[in-house]
């Protein structure tokens, strides 16, 4: 049996639970240590992580406090719990790696087709400038810089926004799962 020693330099950021229960997932019939969490277990932890000054740098920063019921506090709960927790924030975390990588791909594709689409709807718009008086030209003008602007933005949300989104949340995970914990009876 080996005892997990803590710093005491770290700060804590206490989590606490009122159950077993709100921790595992109950349709998970894996043993202790390799149990998915609840969706519920997975926001708490991840809100206290980001409710942190230095979220990014929470695994040098910050111990990650467990408290659990005393009745149901055990070592081996406190090895499991902890295990389960790393194995999880990193398989969430490998996933979100995954779908960065689809999302950039799938931006890609799109950027493509953005263009494909906005080159004849320009030159749409060009034809139609040298009539800057006739009413259906300039409706038909709008309509296409309307639509550019539409086909425009989903490539660039896809690349950017999302993709940045899924970067630092992929971040947190891995920093949580390199936390250290403790787990603790309330």
């Amino acid at each position: 049996m080996q005892i997990l020693s803590h710093s005491n330099d770290k700060e804590p950021l206490h989590v606490m639970f009122k159950t077993i229960a709100h921790i595992y997932d109950s349709d998970d019939p894996s043993p202790g240590a390799s149990r998915e969490l609840t969706e519920r277990a997975e926001e708490v932890i991840c809100s206290a992580v980001l409710d942190t000054r230095k979220p990014l740098q929470a695994a040098g920063d910050y111990l990650l406090d467990i408290r659990i019921p005393a009745p149901d506090y055990t070592f081996k709960r406190e090895t499991d719990i902890s295990s389960a927790i790393r194995a999880f924030f990193l398989k969430r975390a490998d996933e979100i790696h995954r779908e960065r990588r689809l999302s950039g791909r799938v931006g890609l594709r799109e950027f493509q087709l953005t263009i494909a689409v906005c080159v004849p709807a320009l030159l749409g718009i060009v034809a139609c400038d040298p009539f800057p008086h006739e009413p259906l030209a300039i409706i038909l003008q709008n309509v296409l810089l309307i639509f550019c602007w539409v086909v425009i933005w989903q490539p660039f949300q896809s690349l950017v926004f999302d993709r940045w989104t899924l970067a630092e949340k992929e971040k947190v995970y891995r920093q949580i799962a390199g936390m250290e914990m403790r787990v603790l009876p309330a």
